[in-house]
């Protein structure tokens, strides 16, 4: 495979997270140079929830080489029981994980969060390990005209072509590329700016094994006023989370205590996760200490200034119970790549800078206005996708209660929404175009995209 550009080209991968470490697979599968900053000391310092990988995903696994291997850390789902969390009685069941194998050949399965960034780390080629830097927290970007420097708190500086900000939803390249667009400091934004996203669900969880009376490969789902409980059972372990909202959405970040963590568990103790199984009760079996977080909602609206440029949970946050995040975050990369691959390869007369080799702000700026044009409308649907998902379990208001106790039970919501909805926008995810691909399993729905070797 041809090297896509000479090596004075470097991108600035701003997080060493998930979508990070997956732009570091596809920048070195595209022979461009790169390095990876990374904040804290460790690439292995997250916990969080569970990880869901959906069949797009996995079709850019496969072009990454990944495929095979990845497949020892994940786990799947054969059905969904949604109940009452009053008595636990069944309201429906619910076969979206057959739909979607059936529609697009792959299952949606799922991963411990730090399980998958272990195995995207120790897959890396070593060049590519040895261009993550670790304990490079970012304190500012210098935008010029030819050229980008990043300058980290540790006084050292790093210059390159563009910043890729993958760093997540508390995003410090967002915060500069909103003061940058601004001509002002990141601590004059206004609120909007410093604290984009809204919060009016968070999630307690924690890890269980699978309990007596329960089903393996399962996923029971509670659901109340404000309140959905959620366990999800692969083949031998399994995780739980309780989801409640907030009186008052806000932007403003929390972190919680022990004392919020008891007070949230005594208010919903008797309430039921699983026929036979109260929140209290499966909270005794949990194997680690249980987490207590925000869930933020939203995506901004610009995603780039000049040479950086913005990926994953930095553009938009997903509420988590359609398992969506991480997947658009690589569709994100998936999309930006392409782009930037061609621009290299390709460049045309209006796009060098001064020194008339690389692309210059005007041509890279294009690039980014279209990698945003691009993701827009199935953002804005994964976006709305999610946000339904959450409130059709714990029901902010009447309506949702009535659709949920009174219509979904008795219509086929849930599997019209996977055929016309979801698997659509499934099937029409890009892939990367100048990468090999397996053959593909069979399946219903034809995808749209495929390489173009």
């Amino acid at each position: 495979m041809a090297t896509a550009t000479p090596k004075p080209f470097r991108a600035i991968v701003v997080g060493g997270g998930l979508v990070g470490l997956t732009a570091a697979h596809i920048l070195s599968k595209a022979g461009i140079d790169f390095i990876v900053l990374e904040k804290h000391s460790s690439i292995f310092t997250s916990r969080g929830t569970q990880l869901a990988l959906w069949p797009q995903t996995f079709r850019i696994f496969d072009q990454l080489g990944l495929l095979d291997a990845v497949r020892p850390i994940l786990d799947w789902c054969k059905r969904t029981y949604v109940l009452s969390a009053e008595d636990a009685s069944v309201r429906m069941e619910d076969y979206t994980f057959d739909i979607m194998e059936k529609q697009h050949g792959y299952q949606v399965q799922f991963t411990q969060r730090h399980e998958i960034i272990k195995f995207l780390f120790e897959s890396l080629p070593e060049s590519a390990k040895a261009s993550i830097l670790l304990g490079k927290a970012v304190d500012q970007i210098i935008d010029e005209e030819d050229r980008v420097t990043v300058v980290c708190h540790d006084g050292t500086s790093h210059v390159g072509s563009i910043v890729i900000g993958a760093d997540g939803v508390h995003s410090r390249v967002r915060l500069l590329t909103h003061a940058m667009r601004a001509a002002v400091g990141p601590e004059d934004l206004p609120e909007a700016d410093q604290t984009p996203f809204m919060t009016s669900y968070r999630l307690y969880f924690g890890d269980i094994p699978i309990l007596p009376g329960l089903k393996p490969n399962t996923k029971y789902d509670a659901t109340h006023d404000g309140m959905t409980s959620q366990i999800v059972y692969g083949t031998e372990k399994g995780a739980f989370g309780i989801y409640e909202k907030l009186e008052t959405p806000t932007s403003k970040p929390k972190r919680y205590t022990e004392a919020d963590k008891a007070e949230l568990l005594k208010r919903w103790a008797d309430f039921y996760m699983a026929p036979g199984r109260t929140v209290s009760d499966v909270d005794s079996f949990r194997l680690s200490d249980a987490g207590l977080i925000n869930l933020e909602e939203g995506i901004i609206d610009d995603w780039y200034w000049k040479r950086t440029v913005l990926v994953g949970d930095a553009v938009r946050k997903l509420e988590p119970h359609a398992g969506l995040g991480y997947n658009c975050g690589v569709t994100d990369l998936v999309v930006l790549i392409n782009k930037l691959r061609k621009l290299l390869l390709c460049p045309n007369e209006d796009s060098s800078s001064s020194n008339g080799a690389l692309p210059g702000t005007q041509a890279l700026k294009g690039l980014f206005k279209s990698y945003q044009a691009d993701r827009a409308e199935d953002t804005q649907a994964m976006s709305d996708t999610s946000m339904k998902t959450v409130r059709m379990l714990a029901w902010p208001d009447w309506k949702y209660r009535v659709l949920a106790k009174y219509a979904l039970p008795y219509l086929p919501l849930t599997s019209i929404a996977a055929k016309t909805i979801i698997g659509p926008l499934v099937a029409d995810t890009p892939v990367l175009e100048w990468l090999k691909e397996g053959v593909l399993p069979a399946s219903a729905m034809p995808w749209k995209h495929h390489p173009k070797l």
